[in-house]
């Protein structure tokens, strides 16, 4: 590689996992700049028909999209403009606007994943509230449960259990609904999920994440622990990372009660900051390395 390759880490906010993969990239001689996808724009005037602060005359030679930032509709799709401006323009990206697509839309997520047979939960994806109760009387009937998800969105935030309660119109007027199907571990009472993390079809980390609650992102009180995936969960985790030629994933993954492992999410974004607390090597190197190498 040549010295002094002049990048970029994407962020609406750097924080923590910013700053590994910054010290890392500088230590691995480049530049790096830490923007966020709403400073750049459109600018027909301008030599690339692009704005990107400090490079006016040049371009980045790659970019790390660590994250898209909240926005409305029109806001997402702007920012994912200016990704699909930057391939246009050779500019590498880790990942690609196309993988990060993919695994934004949790309905496309999904529809990927059922297509290729790689198991998932049974989900369905209305826009009519009325055909979404239908959906979860269906399940009521047959002693199962709903769990509602934003379509887009991640760490658990805005998920809601379906069990007892109404599903109420919501203002995306859009239901992504799938059965609920993780099992609570009886002997602790806490209920679990695995979060696999992949780089160029490997698995670099894993850890199980345990609550008391049925919700067992790190973000909603989840504590991680280490954990070496069976041969089953490696398979499941590397061909999800695949369907969506990920440079990286974070792949989330429950057991059902028939010790089917189903993929729940693929994270084309992922945090790795409770991964690194359980693992000895440094995960920020190891990304920084991959997307030097695809940079080559």
């Amino acid at each position: 590689m040549k010295k002094n390759k002049n990048v970029i880490i994407f962020s609406d906010s750097h924080d923590w996992h910013s700053n590994q993969l910054k010290k890392e990239l500088k230590n691995l001689e480049c530049k790096v700049s830490c923007l966020s996808l709403d400073d750049c724009y459109i600018d027909t005037k301008s030599k690339y028909n692009i704005f990107i602060p400090g490079f006016l005359n040049n371009l980045p030679d790659g970019c790390i999209i660590r994250t898209i930032g909240k926005g409305t509709f029109q806001q997402i799709t702007r920012r994912l403009t200016i990704l699909h401006a930057l391939k246009k323009l050779k500019v590498v990206l880790f990942n690609d606007v196309n993988c990060i697509e993919k695994s934004t839309d949790k309905s496309m997520t999904t529809f990927l994943l059922s297509n290729k047979k790689i198991n998932t939960p049974n989900t369905w994806v209305p826009e009519k509230l009325k055909k979404a109760k239908s959906i979860l009387r269906k399940l009521k009937k047959k002693k199962n449960y709903g769990i509602w998800k934003p379509l887009f969105g991640s760490q658990g935030k805005g998920l809601k259990l379906l069990k007892n309660k109404k599903l109420n119109k919501n203002s995306e007027k859009v239901y992504y609904l799938q059965i609920f199907e993780n099992i609570k571990i009886n002997s602790e009472k806490k209920w679990q999920d695995y979060r696999i993390l992949v780089c160029n079809n490997k698995i670099i980390s894993s850890m199980v994440r345990k609550n008391k609650k049925k919700i067992t992102n790190i973000s909603q009180g989840g504590k991680p622990f280490n954990f070496k995936p069976n041969k089953k969960i490696k398979k499941i985790s590397i061909n999800a990372s695949k369907l969506v030629n990920a440079d990286y994933a974070g792949i989330d993954i429950i057991e059902d009660n028939k010790n089917n492992y189903k993929v729940i999410e693929i994270n084309s974004v992922p945090a790795w900051k409770a991964l690194q607390k359980i693992t000895k090597k440094s995960i920020a190197l190891i990304l920084a390395k991959a997307f030097i190498k695809k940079l080559k």
